[in-house]
C-alpha cells in the first residue's frame, strides 16, 4: 500500500462478475461442512448463501449489477472464512463486503463512482477484536503519572513518584494519582506512602488493578479508620495495632476511588474517545468491556449521540457490588442485570450490554495471593503454608448466579486466576447446564494463569470459551519472583496452558484487559506464539505455545463469536461489515519475533477509514 494507499488506478469498468455455470453448485459450495462447522453456526453458512445469490443474481440479469462503493486491490486478504482463503481483493457497497477474489474478478465491480484503492501487496485482516479489556475505566487513567509496570524498589518508586510530582504536580486541591505500580514484592508502609506525599491526599494503583496504596489524607478523606470492616471480596491490611497500612487489596480500594471528587463528564468524554482513538491505531474495531456499570455506558452513550463512537462496544455488567449484598437472591441481582441490559441495548452493531461480569477471585503473585488456589500457596521458605487464597463466592451462590445469568440469556464472564477458582466456575457451569435447555450464551473465563490438567478437557464439554492474555505468557518478575516460586515447579508447569486447552477442544479467544497491559494485538500474538519476552529470552512452558493462525482466529473470528457478533464481523465475507486492518507487513511469512514491530497503515470500521498512518 505504502503512499499508493488512495490511488485511483486506471482499471476498466465492467457490467458485473461473470456468471458459474452452476447456480445450485455455488450454494452448496457456500453450504459445505466446513464452511458451517468451524463457526458452530448456521448463521454463517446463511450469510453465505446471501452473498453467493446476490453476487450471481445480479451477475445473471436478475437484479441490477451490484457496482461497489470502493474496491481494494492488489493485497494480500486474509479472510479467516471457513476455509482461511487468501484473496487478492474485496468490495464494498456502504458498510458491507459484497465480493472478494482476484483482482480481475473485483475490478468488475468498478464503476465510475467507485473509490478504488490500491494495496500494494500488504497484508489485510478482518478488524482485531479485544475480547477482554476496560477502556471506560482505563481512559480516566490518560495523562496520570505512570511508572509504566517497572520492577521497582520502594526508594526507586519514590524517586520516580518525585519526579512526577516536580514535572506536573497538579492542582494542590485535588488528589495526586499514580498508576502501572509494579506489585512483585512490593511493600509499602503507611510512612512511605506519607513520606511521598504528606499534605494532599496520594493514591496508587497497581498494574494487575488488584491493590491500591493510600496515603494518610486518602485514608482519612475515604474515612477509613481501624473500625472501617473490610468489605465482601477485599482486605484493608492493617498493623499490629489494627490501624490501616494504606494497602488495600482487591474491592478494598473501591473505599478511596470512591471518595476521590469527580471528573467533569464531558472530560471523561474526552478521555474515552482518546483512547478508543489509539486502540484503532492498533487495528482494533470491537471490544468487549469487561466491566460496566451507568457511569461507564453513559460516556459510551456519549460518544454514540455525536457520531463519534468509531468502535463497536459491547459491555459486562458488573454483578460485584450486587454480589455483595448478602439481602439480594441471584433472582433480584439478575433482574437488575436485565434492565441494565434493556437500558442499554442502544444499537446491536455498536452499543450494547448483554454480558455479566463476576471475580472468582482475584491475583496470585506476592504478597497479594488473593488468587484461590487447591492446594495452599507456598511459604518464602518453599514449604506449604495455610494459605489458599480467599473464596469470594461461596459454591452455591456461584451456582445461582451463574445458572439465572445463564437462563436470562446472558453472556458469563468470570475472572478466575487460580486453579480452585477456574475449578468453582466449571462447576458452576455445569449446574446450569443441568439445569438448563442447550444454550448459545458464549460464557467465558478469562485469565486461566493457573488451571488443573483435569479441567482442561471440561471447557469444551461445557462450552465454555477460554479467554485468555496473551501478552502475560514470559518470564517477567510476575512469574519469576511473584508466583512460581509461592507455587513450586510441578504446578507451575500448568501456567496459561494455552496449548493444553487448544488440544483438549477449547476455543480460545484473546483480550488485553488494559490497562492491566498493553491493548497492541501484534505484541500479544507474538507472545503467544513464543512464549518470550523477546528473542534470545528464556520462554515460559514453550510447550504451551500456540500456533500464529489460533491466536490469529483468537483476535478476529473466536474473538467475534465470544462477543455473539460473529455473523457481521471477525470474517471478511460477502454480506459481512467492512472491518478490517492493512499492515505493514506479513505476520504470517516474518520472524515470530518480529511481529511486535508490525504497524497498521490503515483501519476500516463498517466500510469507513477510521485511522491512517503518516506511513503511507
Amino acid at each position: 500500500m505504502g503512499r499508493n494507499l488512495h490511488r485511483f488506478l486506471p482499471v476498466d469498468s465492467d457490467p458485473g462478475p461473470s456468471v458459474p455455470a452452476n447456480l445450485e453448485l455455488a450454494i452448496r459450495h457456500a453450504c459445505r461442512p466446513a464452511a458451517i462447522s468451524r463457526g458452530k453456526s448456521k448463521q454463517n453458512a446463511l450469510v453465505k448463501i446471501a452473498g453467493a445469490v446476490l453476487i450471481l443474481a445480479s451477475a445473471s440479469g436478475g437484479i441490477a449489477a451490484p457496482l461497489a462503493d470502493a474496491v481494494f486491490l492488489h493485497g494480500s486478504i486474509h479472510t479467516e472464512d471457513a476455509d482461511r482463503r487468501v484473496v487478492q481483493a474485496l468490495a464494498l457497497r456502504g458498510n458491507t463486503i459484497v465480493a472478494l477474489g482476484t483482482d480481475e474478478e473485483i475490478k468488475r465491480y468498478v464503476g465510475e463512482g467507485t473509490h478504488v484503492v490500491d494495496l500494494d501487496g500488504h497484508t489485510v485482516l478482518p478488524g482485531l477484536i479485544d475480547a477482554h479489556i476496560h477502556p471506560a475505566e482505563s481512559s480516566l487513567d490518560l495523562g496520570k503519572c505512570n511508572v509504566h509496570d517497572q520492577l521497582m524498589s520502594v526508594a526507586q518508586l519514590k524517586a520516580a513518584i518525585k519526579s512526577c510530582l516536580e514535572a506536573k504536580p497538579g492542582d494542590r486541591e485535588r488528589w495526586f494519582e499514580v498508576v502501572e505500580i509494579n506489585s512483585t514484592g512490593l511493600a509499602l508502609s503507611l510512612a512511605d506512602l506519607d513520606s511521598m506525599l504528606r499534605d494532599r491526599p496520594l493514591l496508587l494503583m497497581d498494574s494487575a488493578g488488584h491493590t491500591a496504596w493510600a496515603n494518610s489524607a486518602a485514608l482519612k478523606a475515604a474515612s477509613i479508620t481501624a473500625q472501617t470492616k473490610d468489605p465482601a471480596g477485599g482486605i484493608i491490611e492493617r498493623d499490629a495495632q489494627a490501624h490501616p497500612t494504606g494497602t488495600l487489596r482487591d474491592e478494598a480500594f473501591y473505599l478511596v476511588q470512591r471518595a476521590r471528587p469527580a471528573a467533569s463528564l464531558a472530560f471523561e468524554t474526552a478521555q474515552l474517545e482518546r483512547a478508543l482513538a489509539m486502540m484503532r491505531a492498533d487495528g482494533i474495531t470491537s471490544v468487549q468491556d469487561a466491566m460496566v456499570n451507568e457511569h461507564f455506558m453513559r460516556l459510551y452513550k456519549n460518544l454514540y449521540d455525536a457520531h463519534r463512537l468509531d468502535m463497536r462496544v459491547r459491555g459486562s455488567f458488573g454483578l460485584s457490588p450486587g454480589l455483595r449484598d448478602p439481602t439480594l437472591s441471584a433472582g433480584e441481582l439478575i433482574r437488575q442485570a436485565s434492565a441494565f441490559r434493556d437500558k442499554w441495548a442502544v444499537d446491536p452493531d455498536f452499543l450494547r450490554a448483554d454480558a455479566v461480569k463476576i471475580f472468582a477471585d482475584g491475583v496470585i503473585e506476592y504478597p497479594a495471593q488473593t488468587a484461590s488456589l487447591l492446594m495452599p500457596y507456598l511459604n518464602a521458605d518453599g514449604h506449604p503454608s495455610t494459605n489458599r487464597g480467599p473464596t469470594y463466592l461461596p459454591q452455591d451462590k456461584l451456582n445461582a448466579v451463574i445458572a439465572a445469568a445463564d437462563a436470562a440469556g446472558f453472556t458469563v464472564h468470570v475472572h478466575a486466576i487460580g486453579d480452585r477458582a477456574v475449578r468453582s466456575t466449571l462447576d458452576a457451569f455445569a449446574y446450569s447446564r443441568a439445569r438448563q435447555h442447550a444454550t448459545d450464551n458464549r460464557d467465558q473465563i478469562a485469565h486461566l494463569e493457573l488451571v488443573d490438567p483435569a479441567d482442561f478437557a471440561r471447557f469444551a464439554q461445557l462450552d465454555v470459551i477460554a479467554n485468555f492474555q496473551f501478552l502475560w505468557f514470559e518470564r517477567d518478575p510476575y512469574i519469576e519472583t511473584g508466583t512460581i516460586a509461592y507455587l513450586g515447579p510441578e504446578r507451575s508447569q500448568h501456567l496459561y496452558p494455552a496449548r493444553s486447552l487448544l488440544d483438549a477442544g477449547a476455543r480460545i479467544a484473546a483480550g488485553s484487559d488494559w490497562s492491566v497491559s498493553s491493548f497492541n494485538p501484534f505484541e500479544a500474538i507474538e507472545r503467544a506464539v513464543t512464549r518470550a519476552s523477546e528473542k534470545g529470552a528464556a520462554p515460559l512452558l514453550i510447550e504451551q505455545a500456540i500456533p500464529l493462525a489460533v491466536a490469529v482466529d483468537a483476535y478476529t473470528i473466536n474473538a467475534a463469536y465470544a462477543l455473539h457478533q460473529e455473523r457481521t464481523t471477525g470474517s471478511l465475507e460477502p454480506g459481512k461489515r467492512g472491518d478490517f486492518v492493512v499492515l505493514d507487513r506479513d505476520i504470517f511469512v516474518i520472524d515470530p519475533f518480529q511481529i511486535h514491530d508490525t504497524k497498521v497503515l490503515a483501519t476500516y470500521l463498517d466500510g469507513r477509514e477510521v485511522y491512517a498512518s503518516h506511513a503511507h
